[in-house]
């Protein structure tokens, strides 16, 4: 099975091309929010280096947000349109649970924050055992002291994303917490096998809002 991931929900443009189990080509840099005009021509890039062409892709996976509504926009519109010209379907992966994986070797709780303006922010929970992780909460959209609140029975908890500055969290781990295309065609396997598949029409941006996102689980 071949996947073409993409992820374009921060100032980082990130693509993957997936053959069967292995990663054939990747390109993970930060774009200043250009992607517009280079998402495809990078596309096509990967697609030589991995000798392959847009006709071979089985299934195409995108992280769908949250993130910078501009650039979901972008990646939605690619997606489709490779998706309607192929007929082929499309893996949705939650930006967050791509996030989340950067921490997949932890043990604790795994907290991707993203910066969702005025003191709020875009976050998730994530139980980790070190090979296997679980989301444990819904995708939340709080204050960010609210968020602290919420986590405070946790012992051993990890954040990463680009609202440290917002938890006063600056002393958690440093690595590079942007989502990572491979880790989306990885996950696009994953939902590949497991059916959780949607058409072009059907495709849309994960955006959060205050009234929907509230904490579950334990």
């Amino acid at each position: 099975m071949n996947i073409l991931a993409i992820d374009t929900s921060t100032d980082y443009l990130s693509l993957a091309v997936m053959r069967g189990e292995r990663i054939a080509a990747r390109f993970h840099r930060r774009s200043h929010m250009r992607h517009s005009s280079l998402l495809v021509p990078m596309i096509d890039r990967l697609l030589k280096k991995a000798r392959m062409k847009l006709k071979n892709i089985d299934c195409f996976a995108i992280s769908i947000g949250p993130g910078s509504f501009t650039g979901l926009r972008i990646g939605s519109a690619t997606i489709k349109g490779f998706s309607f010209a192929l007929g082929k379907p499309i893996a949705a992966i939650p930006t967050l649970d791509v996030i989340a994986r950067n921490e997949k070797s932890f043990k604790g709780i795994v907290c991707p924050v993203l910066d969702a303006r005025k003191s709020k922010v875009y976050a998730c929970l994530y139980r980790s055992a070190g090979k296997t992780m679980k989301r444990i909460s819904k995708y939340l959209l709080l204050p960010a002291d609210e968020l602290l609140e919420k986590v405070r029975r946790y012992d051993k908890i990890v954040f990463l994303g680009d609202a440290m500055h917002l938890i006063g969290r600056v002393d958690s781990k440093k690595i590079d917490w942007h989502p990572k295309a491979e880790v989306v065609a990885k996950l696009g396997a994953e939902y590949f096998k497991a059916g959780k598949l949607v058409t072009a029409e059907k495709l849309e941006p994960m955006y959060l809002y205050s009234r929907e996102c509230d904490i579950t689980g334990h």
